[in-house]
């Protein structure tokens, strides 16, 4: 403090100074009086996710441990689960808070990029992902797959039951025996997306009037929709193969089949198993696109398709050395153009409302 008693004194004593000086002397001393100079805050990265709260929390600490990278995580809830946060990106696409984007799914992610949300990113740490999983502007990238299944009890159900195609369950032998997530949230809607780009806007209208017809119910989640079938509420459940494992890791009855893509006459562009990744992106004019990217290239890594694929929800990685190393099989795997299915998730949500919704 003897040095600012000492600049009142000058001041006293006539002698003239300009505001200027004053103001900048002023600020030097005081910052002198506490000992310290100015800081700046430490890095942080802002990311809104879908992947499950308990799968997502452990990378994301291990990131911020590593990098000192602090990251603040804003999460969907699981009946909203990635819609929600889309529609929040799309509100805030002309002030960005979020720097990164990662998705449980990645139809929406493809819309997002469609309509300029996210930006252009090259990472290394792409370098051995296939090109089927990457965006070819590099607008986002791929990694982790699961499932689309079927799940049911097997101590009530015949295998001689069992639906074998997504079709099958337009059939009347299924009448108040299905149910599955809504399909316009989630994977639940890029599944309806995929099926409407593989069969055809006539077909997938009379798919889902038959579900109606068979009194198809709609839950709030996968996560829901198992439950709902463990409690003896559906025979059959639309989900993905995670909610399966939890639940037999619950100690829950609880099988899954594949079922196949083909279209009903099986003139369906392709056939097999579902399979749908997460998905990573940056949002384009985010606030810290430099911690962003760091986190992306940590997010689509090998180590972390390892960890995913540790974890309970045991993502299938969607590096095929990596998968040879962990012995980790894709059943019925097929091709999809997630892009031609990410075009018609509109039109698919329409066709919900119409046909199902009614």
């Amino acid at each position: 403090m003897r040095s600012l008693q000492t600049l009142f004194t000058v001041l006293s004593d006539g002698r003239r100074c300009s505001a200027v000086f004053f103001a900048l002397g002023l600020i030097f001393l005081l910052q002198g009086c506490t000992g310290t100079e100015a800081t700046s805050e430490k890095p942080s990265v802002v990311i809104y996710c879908s992947v499950d709260t308990a799968i997502a929390e452990p990378i994301l600490a291990a990131f911020e441990k590593r990098s000192g990278i602090k990251v603040h995580a804003i999460f969907d809830t699981e009946a909203g689960k990635t819609t929600g946060l889309i529609n929040r990106l799309m509100a805030e696409r002309e002030r960005p808070r979020a720097d990164v984007w990662w998705s449980s799914e990645v139809f929406g992610t493809i819309q997002l990029a469609q309509r300029g949300v996210l930006a252009k990113y090259e990472s290394a740490a792409a370098a051995d992902i296939p090109s089927s999983f990457r965006d070819p502007d590099n607008r986002w990238i791929a990694v982790g797959l699961r499932g689309r299944v079927i799940a049911f009890d097997p101590a009530r159900i015949k295998n001689e039951d069992l639906p074998r195609k997504w079709s099958d369950l337009a059939d009347p032998k299924y009448r108040g025996r299905f149910q599955m997530a809504d399909p316009r949230f989630g994977t639940t809607r890029g599944h309806m997306a995929v099926l409407l780009s593989l069969w055809g806007q006539p077909d997938m209208e009379k798919f889902f009037q038959a579900l109606r017809a068979n009194e198809c119910k709609l839950a709030d989640g996968n996560a829901k929709a198992v439950l709902n079938l463990t409690r003896g509420l559906a025979d059959f459940v639309a989900t993905d193969t995670d909610d399966v494992l939890l639940a037999q890791a619950r100690g829950d009855a609880i099988e899954m089949i594949y079922p196949d893509l083909e279209a009903p006459g099986g003139n369906s562009k392709n056939s097999g198993a579902l399979w749908i990744p997460c998905s990573v992106g940056l949002v384009h004019d985010s606030p810290h696109p430099v911690e962003g990217g760091r986190l992306i290239d940590y997010l689509i890594s090998a180590e972390v398709e390892e960890l995913l694929f540790a974890s309970g929800s045991r993502n299938i990685p969607v590096r095929p050395k990596l998968r040879e190393k962990l012995k980790a099989a894709l059943p019925n795997q097929t091709s999809v153009d997630y892009s031609a299915a990410a075009k018609l998730l509109d039109l698919s949500d329409k066709l919900v409302r119409d046909m199902l919704l009614q």
